[in-house]
This record gives structure tokens, C-alpha cells and sequence, in this order.
């Protein structure tokens, strides 16, 4: 449950951008030397027949590290299909700048970083330094 509430809650606040909420650290929930994972970028690229105004694939990749076993999760609002992978494909319509959100747990904590996808593009960021915020 507490990880449901989470993931809401972090698709809510992706409103306000990308990257941390902590004061600099990479993410919102890392928790650092302690195990927990860190994202430290997310890639997205469109299909090369991407047309504005038409739906179409877009592949969002998170890279994170961690101890254990890491699990994906997160959306991009307006878009159909979750990231549920490090490689998640998602389906958006392209009209508009769409608004995600990537998580990755541990069982030592969570990383949560949210990011923009513009109509069919394709890019990244990082973390740290922090270039996800628009």
C-alpha cells in the first residue's frame, strides 16, 4: 500500500518537474550509502516516424543503481502503458508536453525523479547534475 500511495503521489508531483525534492540529492527517496537505489538518468526516444497530433511508440529507459533486486514502476501522464522495466515502451498521442514520473524500489528505499517528454522527441537526463528539470 505504502508503495501505491507513492506512486500516486510522485505522478502527482511530477507537475512541478523533474529531479529532487531534497535539496540537491539525485531523486526524492534515495537514501544514499545505505543501499537504496539512485536513478541517474532517463532516456526517452520517439520512433522515427513519429508525427505530431499521432500516436506512436516511445521507449523510456531508467538507469539506476542499487543493492538487491531493483523494481520499476512509474507513467507518463496523458501516454498509455506503464514503465514497469528499465526499458518500459509507452504509447503517447503527441500533442502536447507530457509529464512522467520513474520509480525504482529496494528493499532499502526508493528513488522517485520526475520528467517532461516533448511531441516525438527524443533525449535524456541526468541526476546529477540535474538536467531533468525544465
Amino acid at each position: 500500500m505504502r508503495f501505491i500511495v507513492a506512486l500516486v503521489l510522485g505522478g502527482t508531483l511530477a507537475v512541478a518537474g523533474c529531479g529532487s525534492d531534497s535539496g540537491g540529492a539525485a531523486g526524492s527517496g534515495g537514501s544514499g550509502g545505505t543501499g537504496g537505489p539512485t536513478i541517474t538518468m532517463i532516456a526517452w526516444e520517439a520512433t522515427a516516424d513519429c508525427t505530431q497530433g499521432q500516436r506512436s511508440d516511445v521507449v523510456v529507459t531508467v538507469t539506476a543503481t542499487g543493492s538487491g533486486s531493483l523494481v520499476y514502476s512509474g507513467s507518463v501522464g496523458g501516454c498509455d502503458n506503464p514503465i514497469n522495466a528499465a526499458v518500459s515502451t509507452i504509447s503517447c498521442p503527441h500533442f502536447a508536453l507530457y509529464q512522467g514520473t520513474a520509480v525504482v524500489t529496494n528493499a532499502a528505499g526508493s528513488d522517485t525523479v520526475g520528467f517532461d517528454i516533448d511531441v516525438c522527441e527524443t533525449a535524456s537526463c541526468t541526476t546529477d547534475p540535474d538536467t531533468c528539470t525544465r
